[in-house]
């Protein structure tokens, strides 16, 4: 699902490249990171798998429709098409906003294609999504074969509902680009048509929201309007024990254990044990995650952390204690919060 960050005023969509083993996928991703202007996009990432691989990357589009004043990030995954792999596909496939699916149009092909559409419907069933109302474009890759199937019969096979469909050859590069704006648009599409109604703005306010379309504007000028407040009341500050009371553990009941020893460690100001009991505990974490043993950072980013947040934090674990401050040790606690977070939900 696509997430909002305040700061870069960017939403994060995730498309997925599906289908069966070597129809193409990599081959499509590669030429849409080699058609990307490098300012605007992030590293190319490779899972490498027994004859197959998993990539991914995020980029941002230049002209690209904004969703509610927000430019829009896309991050592009690929899944491994064995049979063998479903696990990582699964996790891959959650949180997707769209999905690109790759068929093979070799007439050998046949099953594979059929076996790994069915493999999706299921998989985004599972993850409570309706493939028939879902953000889908078809890729007939291949097509500068001899004996491919025919559009008759792989459209018969894979695309009765009537999703956007291109053929393309992936290794030229031909139909590669248009596809994915297609899909881009789609997401959008449905990004716009998730979001709550607006409420009926304030005639002071009005002008503003129509002039800027900025909804940090909006809320910047509807914070001029308020008074003033009245002084506050200064209340006494509560002892230690009770500032301390609050726990992210309680997030995680009767297994946050290893939030709260981080979490003591710092209030014991032990900050290179917080540092290296949070790195553990994520580490641990990311083991945890059912995928066929690629990479912790590979790890770390499919779960959702941010790569450099989670190569940040090893450094840190491999500093000495001494030159490590509290804020490091806050850095390390929030890490690990946010990794708990986000394995909860898989």
């Amino acid at each position: 699902m696509s997430t909002v960050n305040p700061l870069s005023r960017e939403i994060s969509a995730k498309v997925v490249y599906y289908g069966p083993g070597l129809s193409g996928k990599t081959t499509s991703l590669r030429h849409v990171y080699g058609s990307v202007r490098e300012q605007s996009r992030g590293e190319l990432i490779s899972l490498s798998t027994e004859g197959d691989r998993t990539l991914f990357f995020d980029f941002l589009p230049i002209k690209i429709d904004q969703v509610r004043g927000l430019k829009v990030r896309l991050h592009l995954y690929t899944v491994p098409g064995q049979v063998f792999y479903d696990a990582t596909r699964k996790l891959v496939l959650n949180g997707a906003d769209g999905v690109v699916f790759v068929a093979d149009s070799q007439a050998a092909a046949r099953e594979s294609n059929l076996e790994s559409m069915d493999n999706l419907k299921t998989n985004l069933g599972e993850l409570g999504i309706d493939v028939e109302s879902f953000p889908l474009v078809v890729q007939y890759n291949k097509r500068d074969l001899p004996g491919v199937m025919s559009m008759g019969q792989l459209r018969a096979d894979l695309n009765i509902r009537g999703a956007p469909e291109f053929e393309t050859v992936a290794s030229r590069g031909d139909n590669v680009m248009a596809a994915l704006k297609e899909i881009t648009r789609l997401v959008i599409a449905d990004l716009k048509s998730r979001q709550p109604p607006r409420p009926e703005a304030r005639p002071d306010l009005e002008a503003i929201g129509n002039n800027t379309g900025s909804i940090a504007a909006e809320l910047s000028a509807a914070a001029e309007a308020i008074p003033t407040p009245a002084p506050a009341v200064v209340l006494p500050r509560p002892d230690r024990a009770t500032r301390y009371d609050l726990s992210f553990a309680r997030l995680f009941p009767g297994s946050g254990t290893a939030v709260a020893d981080v979490e003591q460690a710092i209030r014991d100001r032990v900050y290179g044990m917080a540092v290296r009991d949070a790195t553990r505990a994520v580490a641990d974490l990311l083991h945890s995650l059912p995928v066929s043993d690629p990479e912790p950072t590979a790890r770390a980013a499919l779960l959702g952390l941010d790569g450099k947040e989670y190569l940040r934090l090893c450094r840190l674990a491999g500093r000495p204690d001494a030159s490590l401050t509290e804020q490091d040790a806050l850095f390390a606690l929030y890490l690990l919060v946010a990794a708990r977070v986000k394995a909860e939900r898989i």
